[in-house]
């Protein structure tokens, strides 16, 4: 009789193997037919999601720190773009007012 490997994963237990002769095509809650993968150090199954993901604590704080990191990378994007806007804008109004209308009107216009 032939023997299948899954994987149990729910809250209560993240992750553990399971041998059965019942063989499996799909996942049904708690079982995965797809292996984590090895790099998980303590791997859980996001249902939502349909993934395996990291439930180590120390990873977790990794991945915190890797999002703060984006997040800077992010303002200081968000940043540029709006002194890019803020330049375009300058330059609109310096033009505008070239042609002789009241500057007042081009910034009212430009909001």
């Amino acid at each position: 009789m032939q023997q299948y490997n899954y994987y149990f994963s729910n809250d209560s237990v993240p992750f553990d193997t399971i041998t059965t002769t019942h063989e499996y095509k799909e996942n049904h809650y708690p079982i995965v037919v797809t292996q984590p993968d090895p790099s998980l150090k303590e791997p859980k199954y996001d249902w939502a999601k349909g993934t395996w993901i990291e439930n180590a604590a120390e990873s977790q704080g990794e991945k915190i720190h890797a999002l703060q990191e984006e997040i800077k990378r992010l303002q200081g994007i968000v940043a540029k773009v709006d002194a890019i806007a803020q330049s375009q804008k300058m330059l609109a109004t310096l033009s505008l007012t070239k042609k002789g209308e009241n500057t007042n009107d081009v910034n009212r216009r430009a909001l």
